[in-house]
């Protein structure tokens, strides 16, 4: 992919405080120059040791007039050699002088680099409160945390059930049965609006087990019906236990029409319904 992230592209700032977040004030920046940038990554080796990273930038160094190093034409005539040699050694002094000026800097910037990201994590919970008045860090439920970041797409999401479909079986690692039919108040009832029933296909499930499933799963439920369903259609989102062979004389376990609640509700789904 033409827009997939380099090596090279990767600052130091970024990768040090993700690697190492606790170190941010302990590093010690050597910048060998932007000349190696053309080839190299940002960080061409470091000691986690002695906090030393170093860097292909220019330095404080890089800012000083040229004269203050080598004045014109001091390579020129005899001894090239030994002149080249002095510059070296002179150069390395100024690097070591303001090592301290190129450290302070770094270090400024990977606090920046810290709080941009920071910002960024949480941006998508301000648009979520700005938006939609929800607060995602108040939130407990694990579904509900997951499926959050999709209300800002909400408005191309809503009644899209073949991606609901998908999305259950995401979350919750298991087959999910989807089928539409008509849902009615009472037996015989003229009035009845569009349903659309979800069941989670969970094998192995215990009485225990299926209570604290269903914990999580009813909140969850309540929020895809507020903000992924039009409001004219039934939906259900059910937990079912894996099908097994029906043995008389074995106590029924668990199913889509498990009563768990002292009372349960009449609520009627028309038979005819069509498998999306």
């Amino acid at each position: 992919m033409m827009n997939d992230p380099k090596p090279f592209d990767i600052s130091a700032e970024f990768l040090l405080n993700y690697l190492f977040p606790d170190h941010t004030d302990q590093w010690q920046a050597e910048y060998a120059g932007a000349f190696y940038r053309n080839y190299s990554p940002d960080i061409l080796s470091f000691e986690k040791g002695r906090q030393t990273v170093r860097l292909s930038r220019d330095g404080f160094l890089r800012l000083l007039p040229q004269g203050i190093i080598a004045p014109d034409n001091i390579l020129k005539g005899k001894g090239f050699e030994q002149k080249y040699e002095q510059l070296k050694k002179k150069e390395e002094l100024l690097k070591d002088l303001f090592k301290p000026v190129d450290t302070l800097n770094f270090r400024f910037r990977l606090h920046i680099e810290k709080e941009t990201s920071q910002l960024s994590s949480e941006k998508l919970a301000l648009l979520l409160k700005y938006y939609f008045d929800y607060e995602l860090e108040k939130e407990k439920n694990p579904y509900i945390r997951k499926t959050a970041p999709l209300l800002l797409l909400v408005s191309h999401l809503r009644a899209d059930f073949s991606f609901l479909h998908t999305l259950l079986k995401c979350l919750f690692g298991c087959p999910v049965e989807m089928t539409t039919g008509r849902y009615t108040w009472d037996e015989g009832n003229e009035y009845s609006q569009p349903a659309i029933t979800f069941q989670l296909i969970v094998p192995d499930l215990t009485t225990e087990a299926y209570n604290q499933l269903k914990l999580t799963v009813d909140p969850f439920a309540d929020f895809i019906r507020e903000w992924f369903i039009p409001f004219d259609t039934h939906c259900a989102i059910v937990i079912k236990h894996h099908n097994h062979p029906f043995v008389l004389g074995d106590a029924l376990t668990l199913d889509y029409n498990t009563e768990t609640h002292e009372h349960s509700s009449t609520q009627h789904i028309d038979t005819n319904r069509n498998p999306l």
